[in-house]
């Protein structure tokens, strides 16, 4: 992941900080081992928010690019909002319910990229304290900041992930760093973000028709609602 990448910079980059700790122990493989890590790479809990942020800011510039939809929209104070939230919160129901692939397909990419030792030793890191930390600040920075992109995505969530690290932290991270599976990484991240958004594109085809119900059926009843007033 690209958090970790950065991490992982800054940490070596500081060695007489990391070594005046105690690395964090690490256990035997275990089985199941790649699908928990697969669990770790998913914000499960987050999917939602994020989706929700993530549609917003999508749907806001596919109006700004259709100047006839968007005077429409702009005709009725606050449709915008409404659609956006009635159907951010349908797309994030199929893609909950969708998540199980998801996770599969990243399980593989972690079973073929990983050596065992090295599934545990990153599962290990991201749940220290300073994993956890790293994780939870990328995800409050998205779920604030939005992405209109992956790779926009990936930069706030570095920034974020990377803010205020302590003594405390390095010896996790510079722990990561000198492993096998930290070097490993980059092409693991690659592979993670192609699963990812091929599974995001199928999703939308197959649930395309759907969507597209789902935003006439917002406007109309926003627009009822209007009329009543």
């Amino acid at each position: 992941m690209k958090p970790l990448a950065a991490a992982l910079l800054m940490a070596l980059g500081t060695p007489s900080l990391a070594f005046a700790q105690t690395p964090p122990e690490t256990r035997a493989p275990q089985a199941g081992d790649a699908a928990r890590l697969a669990g770790l790479l998913i914000p499960e809990s987050k999917i939602p928010a994020l989706i929700g942020v993530g549609f917003r800011q999508a749907f806001a510039l596919s109006l700004a690019a259709n100047a006839e939809v968007k005077a429409r929209y702009d005709a009725h104070p606050g449709m915008q909002d409404f659609v956006a939230d009635r159907v951010s919160k349908e797309i994030a129901r199929l893609a909950t319910a969708d998540l199980p692939s998801l996770r599969e397909q990243l399980g593989e990419v972690v079973r073929d990229e990983l050596e065992p030792e090295e599934i545990v030793d990153t599962i290990t890191f991201f749940e220290s304290p300073t994993g956890v930390k790293m994780r939870a600040r990328a995800n409050a920075a998205l779920l604030e900041k939005g992405a209109t992109s992956v790779e926009e995505g990936q930069k706030t969530a570095v920034q974020a992930a990377v803010s205020d690290l302590t003594a405390d932290d390095y010896p996790a991270i510079t722990a990561f760093g000198a492993s096998s599976a930290a070097k490993k990484m980059q092409l693991v991240n690659a592979k993670v973000t192609e699963a990812s958004r091929a599974w995001g594109a199928q999703l939308s085809k197959a649930n395309g028709p759907a969507l597209v119900a789902a935003r006439s059926a917002a406007e109309a009843e926003f627009l009822a609602k209007e009329k009543v007033k």
